[in-house]
């Protein structure tokens, strides 16, 4: 590839792809802040974020040639220490402090959820048929995450077999085994949501998974057939 056709696809391709991603992420910050939006634009908010990640890693890297590709990461206000940096480290703590401790904040009510949490319902409705909750908001946002900078990831090292299935694997095993499969199995038994859904949170990482009482209870009559 040339480098004025590589010039042209990246003056094209990366503001697009900023374009599309930080509409994305406005709509998800409209709703944190309890703007109630129509829920119909949940499919447009998943499809920019993802296209946008993809079309700036895509364009970024385009015609690239083989190497390490960290030029620049110390000039980046995101990267050492900037200003964005420090914006992003604010509100990234004051997200997990409301996940963890006042889910309510966003938007999380036992007789309907609202803000944030409501507009993920129709996914979650969707996948397992029932509301959203606090885990299924921040597991869709962190398994959007791993695809859309793995695919980034993936253009960035193109050249490197062992980078990119790496990288594959990584973003399979979280979409499938993380996040898929574990939301379907909680709609499918969602008398014992937590010994269904926990399919990701096996030993290392958790462990106790083979204490007694948690192979009991995994085996017992009352897990039914997903015990077995």
């Amino acid at each position: 590839m040339s480098t004025q056709t590589k010039n042209t696809i990246q003056k094209i391709g990366v503001p697009l792809g900023l374009f599309f991603s930080f509409s994305g992420l406005l709509i998800l910050m409209l709703t944190w802040v309890g703007v109630e939006l129509d829920q119909k634009l949940l499919c447009f908010f998943l499809a920019a974020l993802l296209g946008g990640m993809t079309l700036y890693g895509l364009t970024v890297y385009a015609g690239e040639t083989e190497g390490i590709k960290n030029n620049g990461i110390w000039q980046n206000s995101l990267t050492n220490k900037g200003w964005l940096a420090w914006v992003s480290g604010v509100v990234l703590t004051l997200f997990y402090v409301q996940l963890y401790w006042f889910p309510e904040l966003l938007g999380l009510n036992a007789e309907g959820n609202s803000g944030m949490i409501a507009f993920f319902d129709p996914l979650s409705m969707a996948l397992k048929g029932k509301p959203a909750s606090q885990w299924f908001v921040y597991g869709t946002l962190y398994t959007i995450a791993i695809l859309g900078l793995g695919v980034k990831f993936i253009f960035k090292y193109q050249h490197n077999r062992y980078q990119f299935w790496r990288t594959v694997s990584v973003m399979i095993a979280q979409f499938f085994l993380a996040y898929f499969i574990p939301e379907i199995l909680e709609g499918m038994y969602q008398e014992q949501p937590y010994f269904a859904k926990d399919l990701k949170n096996f030993w290392p990482l958790n462990y106790y998974f083979f204490e007694d009482w948690h192979i009991n209870n995994m085996t017992a009559e009352a897990s039914g057939s997903m015990g077995m």
